[in-house]
């Protein structure tokens, strides 16, 4: 199928910008939650095995539901699946900010409320990367995932500092009720959204024959065999990034927390630019190509960054990564809508997103373990060299190299 493509943002569509407006206010919010989440657990026992217990609770309720929220999405209305993960995890994060105000937490509570907010997750993110196609026309589509993946980028910037800022002035329960009121707002302008009818007929089946009729699919088709390469890439390569970064922040600058956040900026703002830069470029052809290429580069160039000694040049390194990862994601997320059909696209988020988070911990993990007998460097730089061979073998398949 070929895309018309016109010059023109999907900000001016009503229902695109009723989608981010809520979603822009509940990332940065929802940021500001998931960083302050881990420290709190701390500060509630002095332990630090409690922020592993609420954390590694939250990643499990995630991945328990996301492939049922793929299935239930593809089959039901994707608002609805929206409006009610949202009403799920608005009435959960504000039962926590009334029960912290009130001085009645404890870690059972934190950690079963945070794990009814991620078992919502599981649900609403395949409903969100299903619904873009039903707010906008064709010949938008790369537009909308261009604005999308720039909100995303710059939450991931803004929610930690605002976290931080209001954890330190005015508390927990203050960050948790900011994050219910985004929840409020997201939740209406979901109600508010007037997606685009689905061409065929709803068939309404049983979950568990739908998710196993999604992942048959991502094997047939030639494009998303490349989900479960990928997400055995992350599981080299970021696992291990993400959790010895602090070290080799540490042995390599001497540097500490300031040190760690400006690396962490530095990406963020990478993606950013990356997205907006697609938004500018929007190829049409050898799109496959385009997005395994820039992926292979993002790994290299964090291999770089994991054996460099010079601060400017890390940060620098780091920029670019995130320029190449925010690109190549919103051209990623395009070219999905482009080709997989659009009753199976919940689905297909589904498994992606369940094979990248379900592995991850196996790669903290294995950071974890090689980094008591490694140097934080050598782990890290050796790991996205792993992910980085991983992403180039796609290109060498033709069926993949064929798509555009």
């Amino acid at each position: 199928m070929t895309v018309v493509t016109e010059r023109r943002s999907a900000l001016r569509l009503r229902d695109f910008r009723l989608l981010i407006v809520g979603q822009f206010l509940s990332m940065i919010t929802y940021g500001a939650y998931l960083a302050v989440l881990s420290w709190y657990a701390y500060q509630l026992t002095g332990s630090p095995g409690a922020s592993g217990l609420v954390l590694g609770a939250a990643a499990v309720s995630e991945v328990t539901t996301l492939l049922l929220g793929g299935a239930l999405a593809d089959r039901w209305d994707r608002r609805s699946m929206m409006v009610v993960a949202d009403a799920g995890r608005l009435v959960a994060v504000g039962a926590l900010a009334v029960i912290t105000a009130a001085g009645h937490t404890d870690l059972m509570v934190l950690t079963v409320c945070a794990s009814l907010v991620s078992l919502f997750d599981g649900l609403f993110y395949p409903a969100l990367g299903g619904i873009v196609p039903a707010t906008v026309p064709a010949e938008l589509i790369g537009s909308a995932n261009a604005t999308l993946g720039f909100v995303r980028s710059v939450s991931a910037i803004a929610g930690p500092a605002l976290g931080g800022a209001v954890y330190a002035s005015a508390g927990m329960a203050t960050v948790l009720a900011l994050t219910a009121f985004a929840f409020l707002v997201a939740l209406g302008t979901a109600l508010a959204l007037r997606p685009l009818p689905r061409e065929g007929p709803q068939v309404r089946s049983r979950p568990l024959r739908d998710i196993g009729e999604g992942a048959r699919y991502v094997l047939s088709v030639p494009l998303l065999v490349s989900i479960p390469v990928a997400a055995v890439a992350l599981l080299l390569s970021e696992g291990p990034t993400q959790t010895l970064l602090p070290r080799l922040v540490e042995e390599h600058f001497g540097g500490g927390a300031g040190t760690l956040s400006l690396l962490t900026t530095a990406y963020g703002a990478g993606a950013a630019a990356g997205a907006l830069l697609y938004a500018r470029l929007m190829p049409q052809r050898r799109r496959a190509v385009i997005v395994y290429t820039l992926w292979t580069t993002a790994h290299i160039l964090c291999a770089a960054m994991a054996l460099t000694t010079w601060l400017p040049g890390a940060v620098a390194l780091a920029a670019v990564r995130g320029m190449c990862g925010g690109l190549g994601f919103a051209l990623w997320e395009t070219l999905l809508m482009h080709v997989v059909a659009p009753d199976k696209l919940s689905r297909v988020y589904s498994v992606n997103l369940f094979g990248t988070k379900a592995l991850m911990p196996v790669g903290f993990a294995l950071g974890g373990w090689l980094g008591a007998y490694l140097p934080a460097a050598t782990v890290i730089a050796c790991g996205q060299l792993a992910g980085a061979a991983l992403m180039a073998s796609l290109l060498l398949v033709r069926r993949i190299r064929a798509v555009q």
